[in-house]
Parts: structure tokens; sequence; C-alpha cells
């Protein structure tokens, strides 16, 4: 026995050295994979010495003596710290993901190949001058220059992949920007979910459901201050009745606003921006400065791509909201004389799957299949999808390189012609004093019928400058006056963001880059205050739903991280939800639970009162009703996950941003190592936006604010950034989560452009690049 026992103990311990051999071989092919921030590197097409400096934070700051090098050293930089990234995103516009990670993408690259975004890429090229083809030339070279030396170590994720990254071409980056415009694209594909509520609610109901945008809502231009330049004789323009989105808002929006001298304590103009979008490890965004001897710029770019996004020069500053354009639609068709497209989907593991296109004339038709269009068709009919996304004319990859020396709003505006899609709110400001904002991109305009018959012209966009309330904020809350004589959109929303803002900006007389960083972190929610007077009258039937309602009663509408109303409120305004519609939707009703604030708002103010009447009793319901079985319901459920005392409730331990890995977000174990989690305040509804979903089963927020910008025009120097996890997508990096606290937190950091490599500050690595 004891032999047994001794040989036992030898086989223990055995296993614990095999397991510590592996463990250290792992750690050390993960760190391996870091890149050379130091020291040189000798590369092939680069033309003279660069130097790439980056900062305490990773923010990179590139050194060069023209424009090719420039961009050749931001390809550099991002293959450096970005390539698994970059390589998902062109896989994913590209429809091959399935080549990685096997069947479980196939429905994703079915549908993107039937999208076409690649072929539209790569049928732009010739749209772009000799300038721009440099840059993206220069750019693909100076990534392939990383990924294909002979030293190098491709990052964590193609290790668990056993696969390495192909080299990148300029259509790679093209597809990217394609990519960013499809997930902020307003797009058809939400129309099967609204003929659904139409057949469940009928019209009038549906009409309620999905209210248009609330007649008091902010609107961002008013009439007299809009300097678009419209044709005399305008096309007919047609419109559907005007509904909100069949999901409720929509977690992918933005926050800007810009002020003039007049509202500003230097009296110089102050803009910033916060745009809202999927968080992810690591994040969407890469801070750069970018200089040659013509050029500075700085601000975040898109990895995968060769320009500044949003940011600023030496003279100008701007900043991006999403618009939400009515830019795709879906069409029944007789389907007949139809051409025919063979598209092959290779799948890791598996045969390949080959995928029959079709098109009538341009459009692409939709599978059912891959696509759900269910109950649109009848026999022998096909669904196309019309969208501006296919176009294969989109120039709008260029326009950080039209931006980098504009001086002036005329330039900028010129710049934002090339600017194709996704339509955004862009506001401007410059050292000079001025202000403006312009809404590039191409609308379609529609006949009475609803046919496509042309688009907006450039000129005719909305656009203002220098405008007299001396401000202009948007929250993609509605953008222009209803004299405005052009359909964009039915799908206004943030409406709640808007208001806040708004209100903000005019309770203070003198702004100033502090009062800009509070607007930014502000979690008061304006329709959690609306809800204060039904909190009032709400009478729960438990003490514990008492004991919540007396909290909630009591409050100032503010869902800070460390207080217990934004978690009782969140509690409520779900269970509520549930009590207002469930009997309507019926078995639909997990399809389409969401938290709907545009409804809610209406609800909560007594507009949609009849909805608190459950359809399945005789009895009449009320809202105050509701209201109190809702906190009796959030009671037991909010109960049960974090005690029975609601007082030393913290909204911030049920609420983390979570920063998913692409790759990893879902899988056991690997989940925390690579995936990044932060607790925050606020909600879909607050400035400082973290939206939750109901289906999830949890409180977490998965979409929010990826990054952050305060620009002062007063001090270009001065101005603010910060966005998270952190600049690298290497786990084993110091720089993949370390300012996922400070943003949460609500700090920021400068990015100046008063230093070069000989005098950097504290913190810094330079690596040279030297020509082979």
């Amino acid at each position: 026995m004891k032999t047994i026992l001794r040989w036992g103990g030898f086989a223990v311990i055995g296993l614990v050295l095999l397991a510590g051999i592996s463990g250290a071989a792992l750690y050390w092919r993960l760190h391996s994979a870091l890149p050379q921030t130091e020291g040189e590197l000798t590369l092939a097409n680069l033309g003279t010495e660069v130097k790439i400096a980056r900062d305490a934070d990773g923010i990179v700051h590139i050194f060069a003596s023209d424009h090719h090098d420039m961009f050749y050293a931001l390809g550099v930089a991002h293959a450096q710290d970005r390539m698994f990234q970059m390589d998902m995103n062109r896989r994913y516009g590209s429809g091959r993901l399935s080549e990685l990670v096997g069947e479980a993408a196939l429905k994703t690259d079915a549908q993107m190949r039937t999208l076409g975004l690649r072929r539209a890429a790569e049928g732009s090229w010739d749209d772009f001058n000799p300038a721009e083809h440099a840059a993206l030339n220069a750019y693909a070279q100076g990534v392939n220059a990383i990924i294909t030396a002979k030293n190098y170590v491709p990052p964590a994720e193609y290790l668990f992949l056993r696969t390495r990254p192909e080299p990148w071409v300029p259509a790679d980056t093209l597809t990217v920007s394609k990519v960013m415009a499809f997930n902020l694209s307003s797009n058809g594909l939400e129309e099967p979910d609204n003929k659904r509520l139409k057949d469940i609610l009928g019209p009038d109901r549906l009409a309620q459901f999905l209210p248009p945008y609330p007649e008091d809502g902010p609107v961002a231009m008013r009439a007299e201050d809009m300097n678009s330049v419209l044709p005399a004789h305008l096309p007919a323009n047609g419109t559907d009745q005007a509904l909100g989105a069949p999901m409720g808002e929509k977690a992918k929006g933005s926050n800007n606003w810009v002020v003039d001298g007049s509202l500003s304590a230097s009296g110089k103009p102050l803009l910033a921006n916060d745009p809202h979008l999927a968080l992810s490890a690591p994040g969407v965004w890469y801070y750069a400065r970018l200089n040659a001897p013509d050029t500075m710029v700085l601000g975040v770019t898109l990895p995968g791509t060769p320009f500044v996004t949003l940011g600023r020069n030496k003279t100008i500053a701007w900043g991006f909201t999403n618009t939400g354009p009515d830019t795709s639609d879906l069409k029944v068709i007789q389907g007949d004389n139809l051409r025919q497209r063979t598209e092959t989907i290779k799948v890791r593991g598996k045969d390949d799957v080959t995928l029959e296109l079709e098109f009538a004339g341009d459009d692409v038709v939709l599978n059912p299949r891959w696509f759900d269009i269910e109950n649109m068709t009848r026999e022998g009919e096909k669904v196309v999808l019309l969208s501006t996304l296919d176009d294969d004319d989109d120039t709008t990859a260029s326009i950080g390189f039209a931006t980098i020396n504009a001086t002036n709003f005329n330039d900028f505006n010129q710049a934002l012609s090339r600017f194709k899609m996704p339509q955004q709110n862009i506001v401007y400001a410059d050292i000079n004093g001025n202000i403006g904002m312009v809404l590039p991109a191409r609308v379609p305009v529609r006949d009475t019928q609803g046919n496509w018959v042309g688009e907006i012209p450039f000129e005719g966009l909305p656009r203002t400058y220098n405008p007299g309330q001396h401000y202009v904020a948007t929250a993609n809350n509605k953008m222009v006056p209803d004299s405005y004589p052009y359909h964009i959109t039915d799908q206004w929303y943030g409406f709640h963001r808007a208001r806040r803002i708004v209100e903000n900006i005019e309770a203070n007389p003198k702004h100033d880059v502090q009062s800009f960083k509070a607007m930014q972190m502000d979690t008061v929610s304006d329709l959690a205050r609306k809800a204060l007077p039904l909190f009032a009258a709400a009478q729960p039937q438990t003490d514990a739903g008492q004991k919540l309602r007396d909290i909630a009663a009591r409050w100032d509408g503010n869902l800070a991280p460390g207080r217990p109303e934004g978690l009782i409120y969140t509690g409520w305004l779900r269970a509520f939800s549930r009590l207002v519609y469930e009997d309507d939707l019926g078995e639909d009703f997990e399809r389409f639970w969401t938290p709907r604030r545009a409804f809610m708002d209406g609800v909560i103010r007594g507009e949609f009162a009849i909805w608190c009447d459950d359809r399945t009793t005789t009895a009449l319901e009320t809202c105050q009703m509701l209201a109190g079985q809702a906190f009796d319901k959030a009671a037991i459920s909010l109960g049960k996950e974090y005690g029975g005392s609601p007082e030393k409730w913290r909204w911030g331990d049920a609420h983390d941003a979570v920063f998913a890995h692409p790759l990893f977000g879902t899988v056991p174990i690997l989940k925390n190592f690579f995936s990044v989690r932060v607790p925050v305040g606020g909600d879909g509804s607050t400035p400082n936006v973290a939206h939750v979903s109901y289906r999830s089963g949890n409180l977490d927020a998965p979409w929010g604010v990826s990054m952050r910008a305060i620009y002062d025009l007063s001090d270009m120097n001065s101005s603010l950034f910060m966005s998270a996890p952190g600049q690298s997508g290497h786990v084993l990096s110091p720089h993949y989560r370390d300012m996922a606290q400070r943003w949460a937190d609500g700090e920021y950091v400068q990015i100046r452009d008063d230093w070069t490599p000989d005098s950097p500050p504290p913190g810094t690595q330079v690596l040279t690049l030297a020509p082979q």
C-alpha cells in the first residue's frame, strides 16, 4: 500500500510539474508575441527613418519625413498591437470567418457574402485618387512588413486557432471601413420585425408601441440656422408612416456637442464627442498622432485603416454621431430573369459550402435560409435588398486623408463631399472661433410609391455654420426641422440623452473643459425623473416592495454606480415593462422584450395608459397598480441576488461594462482572461451611456461609450481623451486593460503635439524604423 501511495504521490507531483511546465510554455509563447517597442527595426519598402514613440499610456506618436512613411508606420503600429482585431474585421466583412472558427460562423458568412461588402470594397478602388492609392498601399506595406517578418510571432489568438494572418491588401482596408458603415446603418432587415408587430398589434396600436419622435423632443438644427443649398425643383419624396425601430431604441449611438466662444470661459469653442458602440477587448479605436513636415493630426484611428477618424489637426477639431438614415429597403419582386453568381465558403473542419447568389439588376436577392424574412413572399416571389452599402463607388475611407490639412469650414465641408456612408452628424470647431455641423452621406430619395429615384444632393444635405443659438448638440435625436424637404429617417432616437445634454448646456452660461467632463460623465436619466410621480403613486403589496418604492420616490434620477437607486429603478422598469406589454405580445413577447424607452416614456407619463390594462383579465388594471406590482416583483428578484437590505445595494455591483473578446468572450475560463469587466453607472437613457439587455438574464452593459474626447480650441494641447480597455490587443501587454478603470472613473489623458522623440514625456518608449 505504501508503494502505491508513494507512486501515486509521484504521479501527482509529475502532473503538477507538467501543468507548470505547460503553463510556463504558454506564458512564454504569449509573451513572445508582444511587439518590439524600443530599439530599431529594419524594414523593406520604407523611404527614410521613422520614429514610433509610445507614451506611458501606449498611445502612438509617429514622426515621419513624408506621407508614405507616416501611413506605413501606422500600418506597422496597428499590426504590432491589433493584428487579430484587424483580421477578424476584414474576414467578417468578406464572409470568411468560417475559415477560422468553423461552422458556427457559416450563417454570418453567408449573410455578408450576400450583402456584398467585399465586392463593393474591391469595386471602389478606381474611385480613389493617386494620393489616396499611395496612402492605402503604404499602410498595407507597413502591416505586411510586420506580419511577414521571419521572426514574427502572431498574437495569442492565432496559437489557439493554429494559423497565421494573411498578407494585407488595400481592399482589406476598404472592407474594414465598410464593416463600420454596416454596423452603424439602419437597414431594411428590420422590416420583417415591423411586419410581425403590425400583424400582432394592428396599425393603430403599433404606432403607439413604436412611437415616432416626440413633438417636444430636441431638434439639433433650427430652420433659421440651416445652410443647405436646396434645388429649385425637388423630386417627389414618399415616406411611410413614421414609426420607431422595431426593437426599441438602438444601442448603437453617440453624443457630440459644440459651443462657440460666447458660451465658453475662454472665448473660443469647445467640442465634445463620445461614440457609443459595442464594447470589445481590444476596443474599437486606437489613439495615434501622425506627424510629417506638412502634417499633424491626432485622435482615434480604426485599426485596419490608415487615417484619423475622429480628432483634430492644428487648426480644426471634429466629432461624429450616427444619424441613422433610412438607406435600405426590402422589396418583393417576381423571381424571373435573375442573374446568378456562385461563391464558395470554406468551413474549417467541414466540407466547403456553395453559396448561390441571385440578383435582380444590381439588387441582391435574400435567401430565407440565411435571412429572417418570414411571411414576406408568396409562391414565385423573391425578396431583394435595396441598399447603399453595396455601392461600389464608396470613397468614405478617404475622408481621413482629406481632413488632414483642412484649415477652415470650407475645406472641411468640401472634404466631406467624398463621405458616402453611413450618414453621420459631424460637428466642427476651429481655432478662429467658428463652429458648425454637416450631415454627409448618400441618402436615397423615394417617390410616393417608395421607389428610389435619386439621392439627396450633397449641397442639399443638412448643415449649419455659426448657428444663432451658439451651440449644436446631437445624441441620435432628430436633426432637422419639419421644414427640411427631404426624408432622412423616421427612426430618430436618443431624445432622453439629448434633453439632458441641452439642459446641461443651457444651465451653464460659460463652459470649460471641466463642465464638459461632467456632462460626458452624467448619469442622470431624463426618463427616470419622469417616473418619479408614478413611483409616488404606486402601492406595493409587500413590505419589501414598499421599501424599494420609498427609496425610489426620494430619488433624483441619478444612476450613479455607488448608489442603490439605479439597481432598484432598473429592476422595477424591467418588471414594469413585462407587466405592461407581455399580455399584448403573447408568445412573441420574449422576442420583442427590450427597454423601449420611447414607448415606456408614454406609458409612464400616462399618454399610453391604456396599455396598463391586462387584456387577459376582465378587471381594469391601472399603471399605478402595475407600478406597485413591479416594485413587489423587483424586490423578490433583486433580493435573491443582492440580499435583503436594499439601502446597501450598489448599481455598480450589478452593472459591469463588459469588453468582450470577439473569439473567447463566451468561452469558460478564457473569457475571464481575455475579456475585461469594470463597474459603471448610467443606462441607455443617460448621457454616460451603458445599455442593458433584458433578455440576457443579467444587468451587464455590453454597449457603451467607446471613446471620449473634449477639444479646447483656445489651447488644443489642453484637449482631453480616453478610451477603453487599452491600446493593445495583446492580453499580456500592460496596455491591454490599463485604461478601463480610468475610463469608468471619468479620468482623461492628454495627447499633446508639442514634443518630439528627442524630448518625450516620462515613460515613453521609442522605436526606430530603418529602411532596409
